[in-house]
């Protein structure tokens, strides 16, 4: 196409998208919010942590004698549960927020997360399958019988994904909508086969599926944070990439597919990059609802729809969200813990119906 054809899309876009030289950066308040959170996540909870005794120990881990050392225990706590905690806070909630940014502008929607694809429900099947099957596992898995639970919810979350990708594709073309609807009905069968496998559950296994599918932290240790590290951060790296193209497909497929974007690829690229993120999330948090909705709906109506800002900002913010709503989950009940996606959820619903009565307003 000539440069005369492209130039009325151009124009729409610089329109439409660019974003105002003068408006404020985001990273350098989201950064600090993020390490006033998780501070003050690693100092507080049953074993308090003092903040001095906490930078003196923290900066005694890489080389410098400096302040005030913490006792024993405290030091046992604060390296070995609540920073892995934090640390895995940190990546799944970054990941979930910037799926969630990334599907909304593929379906150009912003009340779209991931679990809309069916991948949190296709990880909570493969999860309670691997807790009701756990002595059969056991059998044939030895001492890998405690990666039953992460990887088969891992492999739940991708199968269901792919599956919704594969329903949603029609005459060679990924249809947004179909993919929808796919994983709606994904999620439905998924649905299914929990409740059905819960039926042959014993108390203590209904517990174990009650607490995961609401999702926690409280499995968190350096071993899990190690195998969960890679996948977030190739799926956080591969939705980071691809703002550009994010921004133009927010014109249109067509508009896009005008201007050198190969939409179909972009599709496929998006939709596996966000299931192997949430996948990983999954597998090692459980079930986390309304971060990856609230964080980039939020956002976009401060920041405006510029993925080049927008992602990166979603990833801060979900990273605080999440690390913030574990330290009020671990500590609002104290000795009990409460399940994090509970209370992001319970933060959530009421954001989500006020974007929804703001969307059906404008």
């Amino acid at each position: 196409m000539s440069a005369s054809g492209l130039a009325p899309v151009s124009a729409n876009y610089r329109a439409r998208e660019r974003v105002p030289p003068a408006a404020p950066r985001p990273w350098l308040p989201l950064a600090l919010l993020l390490l006033c959170v998780a501070l003050l996540s690693l100092a507080v909870g049953a074993v308090s942590v003092p903040p001095l005794a906490l930078a003196g120990s923290l900066l005694e881990q890489v080389g410098l004698d400096l302040g005030p050392r913490l006792e024993s225990v405290q030091q046992a706590v604060l390296l070995s549960i609540r920073l892995p905690r934090v640390t895995l806070g940190i990546m799944v909630g970054a990941v979930l927020a910037t799926c969630g940014a990334a599907l909304q502008a593929l379906f150009r929607n912003p009340l779209v997360e991931p679990g809309l694809l069916g991948t949190s429900s296709g990880a909570a099947l493969g999860a309670v399958a691997a807790i009701v099957l756990d002595v059969a596992l056991s059998a044939h898995l030895g001492s890998l019988r405690m990666l039953a639970v992460p990887g088969a919810a891992f492999a739940g979350a991708l199968g269901a994904t792919l599956l919704a990708h594969r329903l949603g594709g029609g005459g060679g073309r990924t249809e947004t909508a179909r993919i929808l609807l796919a994983g709606v009905a994904v999620s439905a069968g998924a649905g299914a086969g929990i409740g059905l496998l819960t039926q042959v559950a014993t108390d203590a296994q209904l517990r174990s599926i009650t607490f995961w599918t609401w999702g926690s932290l409280g499995g968190a240790s350096w071993d899990v944070v190690g195998a969960a590290t890679p996948p977030l951060l190739v799926a956080l790296g591969l939705l980071l990439r691809e703002a550009r193209t994010l921004n133009l497909l927010l014109l249109g497929e067509r508009e896009a597919w005008h201007l050198g974007v190969d939409v179909e690829r972009l599709k496929r690229r998006l939709i596996l990059a966000a299931a192997l993120g949430v996948g990983a999330a999954v597998s090692v948090s459980g079930v986390i609802a309304f971060v990856g909705l609230l964080v980039p709906a939020l956002l976009r109506l401060a920041l405006g729809p510029d993925h080049r800002r927008l992602l990166g900002a979603s990833a801060l913010l979900g990273a605080s969200l999440l690390v913030g709503s574990d330290l009020l989950a671990r500590t609002a009940a104290i000795p009990a813990e409460l399940p994090v996606g509970a209370l992001t959820s319970v933060l959530g619903v009421p954001v989500f119906i006020g974007l929804l009565s703001r969307k059906g307003a404008a």
